[in-house]
């Protein structure tokens, strides 16, 4: 009889690395654990894009990613906040993938580019500051496709800021510490 086969050793060592790499998620830390809770303001960003909503659909996903943290809490006013996360739609393209054999595209790339500054208000120096872009293919079948992919892209940019955010300011906030 075997208990432990090689495949069940595999496993169990892989669990046990995973268990004790000392990975944790900052969300689930108890209160006196997490750290500062920011204030923070996202104001609309410029949107020099034909793309109507688009700025307004970026501001609502950042808010709806960013009220989940527990290390933010959103304001309504630079004055109220300690930090401002203001951006800039820089383009919002599309451009062909696949084409049928007369030579009409079938499928699409919409790329959204955008530029973001945290700035810390009190100061106003620069905390971080990124450009960057996101890309969806989509099927030109419907509209409604096209309208998913920027959706899609609107609800990645929200995360990825949300991901990144919190590392940069407490980054900034630390190396701040030491030029004082």
């Amino acid at each position: 009889m075997k208990i432990f086969s090689p495949k069940n050793l595999s496993l169990l060592f892989v669990l046990l690395i995973a268990a004790g790499c000392g990975y944790h998620n900052p969300n689930l830390l108890p209160p006196e654990q997490q750290g500062r809770v920011f204030k923070l303001h996202v104001p609309i960003w410029p949107n020099p894009t034909n793309e109507l909503r688009l700025a307004s659909d970026i501001r609502n996903a950042l808010q709806d990613w960013l009220g989940q943290s527990r290390q933010f809490t959103l304001v309504d006013s630079s004055k109220e906040a300690d930090y401002v996360l203001d951006g800039k739609i820089n383009s919002l393209s599309y451009t062909g993938r696949a084409y049928d054999a007369n030579n009409k595209a079938q499928a699409l790339i919409a790329t959204l580019s955008v530029s973001y500054t945290v700035t810390e208000t009190s100061t106003g120096k620069t905390a971080w500051q990124s450009n960057f872009a996101l890309s969806e293919s989509y099927s030109l079948q419907t509209d409604a496709h096209k309208k998913q992919a920027v959706e899609t892209l609107v609800d990645n940019l929200g995360e990825d800021i949300y991901i990144r955010l919190y590392s940069a300011i407490s980054r900034y906030e630390k190396n701040k510490g030491r030029k004082n």
